[in-house]
Formats: C-alpha cells, structure tokens, sequence
C-alpha cells in the first residue's frame, strides 16, 4: 500500500508543501479553517509522516502503546495490569493513555504512538469500526484490540461475550423475588449494547416493562442517581433489583443507599458487571457479572508480542466466557 505524503495532502487540501508542515510543527501559525481541513484530510487519508512511516521498519524499541477508554475505570485499569504483567515479563515498556471515550481523541493518540516508533499497540477502541483502526491497519504496525469485536476478520480482538454475560444477570434476576426491575446503563458501546441484548433476550417481563435509565457512567452518577430513582420509582417502598451494567457505577449506588440506610438486598438487589476488584472488597460485596478483566489483559499482550514476532501468522480472536458471581448485594 503507497504512503501517503505531504504533496497528496497538499494537493488535496490545495495548498502548499509548507502549509501542510507549518500545521505539523507550529499549527499556530496556521488560520484555523486550512488548519482544521488539512487535519481532516489526514484523517481520512491516514496519513503519517514519512520519518515515522521509514522508522517502522528500523531498530524496536520495545515499547508498546496502550490506549484505554477511561483511566478513572477500574475495569480498564485492571485491563492494563494484565496487559503489563506480560510485557514487564519480556523487557517491555508501556505507553498507556485514555481517549476518553472521544474518537478524535483517540485518534491522535494512536497518530502519536505510531510516531513515537512503538513496536505494537493494544486499542479499547471507542467505536469497532473506528477510524484508528484503519489508521492502524495502513500503518502496518502491528495491534490487537481489546473490549471490543470488530466485523473485519483479519483483526486481532480480546472481547468478554458480552451477549452471554447479559443473558446470566437476566436469568439471576428473574429467580429473585421482586416488583420492579431497573436497567442502569452508561456509555454507548458495544460491549454495553451487548450486554442490554443479552438482558433483554432472556429477562422476564410478566411483571411488566422494565425501566431503564441510560447515560449513568461513573461512580458519582451512580451515587447521583438514588434520589431520582426514589421519587420516581420508590425503590425505598416497592422490592427492587437494579442491573447495572458497569461496576464503578453500581458501587456509587449502593454508597448512596447505604448512606440513607436502606436495606441492601432485604428492600434493592443490586447487580453489577465487570467484577472489578473493588467489587469483593465493598461494605456489601456486590453480585456481578466476571469478565477475566485481567486475563484479557494478559492474552492482548500476549498475542500482540506474537503477532510482531510473526506478522504472517492469523488473526487473533478471543472471545472470553463470563462467568456470573453471586455476593451479598443480591442475598
């Protein structure tokens, strides 16, 4: 596949070979509108210098980049634990950033892990078909993604089933004793959209529809959440079990009930997902879905170092089973 150089953005963007420089090195320098449309045009046109694109080929430097969603999740965190496990293990550094869950974002940190020579790299991405993927796949270098299953078959994922692991919280819930059930989800992902289907698939609606609150992502939008969820479904008065579909956020809820003493599981069953470690360690351990969250750490890495000692071998493609673990929260 033929690089991209500086003349074909130029010539695209129809400006100079210079301009094209000057929003490399010193953007400042460039009015925003030609800025923003070059780096556009970059963007779609997977471009990377040509210093860097010759130095994929020179001496490795035993690094590898690691891009995750969110530093302030646990699940992610613990990702990257076993991710450095491996490589600690082989003499390998990591680059580790968040994207924040923005594309752009995630974006330009994988342009500059690629620029800064990294020998491989290791992507939560935001999206399956994201645009870093494509970057990564022109680039040539090579990386596995993890927490997500994309549709091309020639990529390397690490993913938990998903599906599966909402179909055992469904099939918990449906053997508790209940009046209403709540669906708690957070950011809009795959793996999230996985999990609701797999809920709704095996979940039992003869007590009616359940009630569902979206875009609750953190542990403070989680504690944050207990007041509305008492006003309008006077969870203190009618027994309730609420799915949460991301631990961090269903730890923010039970400190809020405990706070306001109501019974955790005698009045709300909670059910969370992921099994971040905190989750054992709580004042009431919670009830939730295990992803191996550290194993998939480890096969990432693991399959990543094998992939850049053999760029011919086949794709890598793991799909982990989850495992449902019953706590104090539910019983």
């Amino acid at each position: 596949m033929n690089k991209v150089t500086i003349m074909d953005i130029a010539k695209a963007a129809g400006v100079s070979k210079s301009t094209v420089s000057r929003v490399l090195s010193r953007p400042d320098m460039v009015n925003s509108k030609t800025r923003n449309r070059v780096l556009e045009l970059m963007k779609q046109m997977d471009y990377i210098p040509n210093q860097l694109a010759q130095g994929l080929a020179g001496t490795p430097t035993r690094n590898i980049g690691v891009v995750i969603d969110e530093l302030s999740n646990f699940f992610f965190i613990e990702i990257a634990e076993g991710v450095d496990w491996v490589l600690n293990t082989q003499n390998y550094s990591m680059q580790l950033s968040s994207s924040r869950w923005v594309e752009e974002r995630e974006f330009l940190l994988v342009r500059s892990l690629i620029s800064s020579r990294v020998d491989g790299i290791l992507l939560a991405p935001v999206l399956p078909e994201s645009p870093t993927i494509r970057l990564l796949k022109h680039a040539g270098i090579p990386f596995v993604l993890m927490n997500c299953i994309p549709e091309d078959e020639e990529i390397s994922y690490v993913s938990c089933d998903n599906v599966k692991g909402g179909e055992l919280a469904a099939h918990y819930i449906n053997s508790l004793e209940k009046e209403q059930t709540i669906l708690i989800t957070g950011f809009e992902h795959q793996s999230m959209g996985d999990r609701v289907d797999g809920f709704y698939n095996c979940v039992d609606h003869s007590k009616g529809d359940i009630k569902r609150y979206r875009g609750v992502k953190t542990f403070e939008d989680g504690y944050d959440l207990v007041p509305i969820l008492l006003s309008r479904d006077e969870i203190e008065r009618k027994r309730s079990v609420l799915f949460i579909t991301n631990d961090n956020v269903a730890l923010g809820v039970m400190e809020h009930l405990v706070a306001l003493s109501i019974p955790i599981p005698e009045q709300v069953s909670v059910v969370g997902y992921d099994n971040i470690r905190l989750s054992s360690l709580c004042r009431i351990p919670l009830t939730t879905v295990s992803q191996s969250i550290r194993d998939m750490g480890r096969i990432a890495a693991m399959e990543l170092l094998d992939l850049m000692a053999s760029p011919d071998s086949k794709p890598k493609r793991h799909l982990l089973a989850p495992e449902f673990v019953v706590r104090s929260s539910s019983v």
